[in-house]
């Protein structure tokens, strides 16, 4: 048996056709759909990229919740324990934080290939002529932008866009890897991330009209504070443009598995680590709390036998079971050292279960922020210790040390999660603080974090402003120097 992981970065659930989106094409997914079996209600663990690959990688959500860190030397991982069970293992990717910088992602693996030039990664120094951007306070800054631009400056056909390189190079190592006797490949393709830059012919499928300015590459702050409705509008389209691209050319993948016979002894999954905001809660970007539009993952599993096919599972599962699910599919045990978390969801496939859990608990690895304005990767993050969301059944809690900030919303009448309706059931928002509690003594939290959410934010002594500002270089991506370039 074979195993074709491909993850998707910062695709929507709801930027799907198959997931109830009635203006958006991605047939490619929607057809793959009515094949898989369906996690309608999967949802992150550990926020954001990198902490989702920890996730996956090990099975398990960390202490409990990874913070964005390198793969540590000592982790036992997946990939390995397929490995010693006569796998061949390969990641194919373009996601430039899992290599950059050390982060060992590419360890795991007997062998691994980057597509080089994605977003943050410093592939080129070519030098260019004075480039103007409209507006430019709108978008990343300048270090971003000029990087971008030398990557993909002289690109002109639709073969040399990233996704269309990750998938073309799946393609590739299929045709020459079909020989093997079990394989597991980890695509990991970083669109439809931003930039949000496909082809003039996707954008056109959306928005063919638009003549204002393209904000391909928004800085994560409130929209009302840089952007006009009609740009925020074109955003979306950009995104749903950058989808139908991915779809496209997933669709390679499915039929070069399909042409060289593979197809009925490989297991493939798709899936994403999380979503954005575009305009929703007031803001651009994938910071603040995690509400249903980030925290909602895509996830299908098509087995080859037809193991719950065009089933649309309802139970809550999360990041850490995708790895179990996959090493109980083959028939691999997990080593007791992997200290699994994660719940295998065939059971649920099979009909066997119809739940592995009471509600997902996902966030960040939490940190104090000393005073309102100061955010990781934002301006719009108010004073206090950040939060933690809790989604059970229907209702969904954003989970904060301080009770007065509690959130909680009824997601059956409002999946938008803009009603707070904490005042009216307090008795629900107990029960999902309950869950967050069993969640952090079950997973092994460290002491002061399971009482901060016991006790209150006063119980933990708050980091002094400089220890702060050393905790966010740790948790957030290393700084490195781009070079700058002729930006306006």
């Amino acid at each position: 048996m074979n195993v074709v992981f491909i993850m998707n970065d910062t695709w929507r659930y709801d930027y799907v056709g198959a997931n109830g989106n009635d203006w958006i094409q991605t047939p490619v997914l929607d057809q793959f759909a009515e094949e898989s079996a369906v996690f309608d209600r999967s949802y992150i663990g550990s926020f954001a990229t990198i902490p989702t690959r920890h996730d996956l990688m090990k099975g398990r959500f960390g202490n409990p919740l990874h913070p964005w860190q390198p793969l540590q030397w000592d982790a036992l991982t997946m990939p390995e324990v397929l490995r010693e069970n006569d796998y061949v293992t390969m990641l194919i990717n373009d996601t430039p934080h899992m290599i950059n910088y050390g982060y060992g992602f590419d360890r795991p693996f007997h062998a691994w290939e980057m597509i080089r030039g994605n977003e943050v990664d410093r592939s080129r120094t070519d030098w260019f002529p004075e480039w103007k951007i409209k507006d430019f306070e709108k978008y990343r800054t300048s270090s971003h932008m000029a990087t971008y631009h030398r990557q993909t400056k002289d690109r002109t056909l639709e073969e040399e866009y990233f996704a269309p390189m990750v998938m073309q190079s799946t393609c590739d190592w299929l045709e020459r890897n079909a020989g093997h006797d079990g394989f597991f490949l980890w695509v990991d393709s970083f669109d439809p991330h931003e930039p949000w830059d496909p082809p003039p012919h996707y954008i056109d499928m959306y928005d063919p009209d638009f003549d204002g300015t393209s904000v391909y590459w928004p800085r994560y702050a409130r929209t009302e504070d840089f952007l006009t409705d009609r740009e925020q509008d074109h955003i979306g389209k950009l995104f749903a443009a950058e989808c139908t691209m991915c779809d496209t050319h997933i669709g390679r993948v499915l039929d070069t598995i399909d042409r060289l016979g593979l197809r009925d002894n490989t297991i493939v999954i798709i899936m994403s680590d999380h979503g954005h905001y575009f305009g929703e809660h007031g803001l651009q970007s994938k910071t603040g709390p995690l509400y249903e539009e980030v925290s909602h993952q895509i996830l299908m599993i098509r087995h080859p036998e037809g193991v719950g096919a065009g089933k649309r599972l309802q139970a809550l599962v999360q990041s850490p079971d995708v790895t179990v699910t996959i090493m109980d599919m083959l028939g691999v045990e997990a080593p007791t050292e992997m200290d699994v978390q994660g719940e295998s969801l065939l059971p649920l496939m099979t009909g066997k279960k119809r739940s592995v859990r009471h509600a997902a608990i996902s966030g960040g690895y939490p940190f104090y922020i000393p005073q309102t304005g100061i955010g990781i990767q934002g301006i719009f993050m108010n004073e206090g210790w950040t939060s933690l969301t809790a989604t059970g059944k229907e209702y969904a809690l954003i989970d904060f040390p301080d009770r007065n900030r509690w959130e909680l919303y009824y997601l059956p009448d409002n999946i938008g999660m803009t009603n707070n309706i904490v005042k009216q059931h307090p008795a629900e928002a107990e029960k999902l603080h309950t869950e967050v509690l069993r969640f952090l003594r079950r997973n092994k939290a460290p002491r002061w974090m399971q009482k901060l959410w016991r006790d209150g934010p006063d119980a933990v002594e708050r980091p002094a402003p400089d220890e702060w500002l050393k905790l966010v270089r740790q948790r957030g991506m290393p700084h490195a120097t781009p070079l700058d370039g002729s930006v306006l």
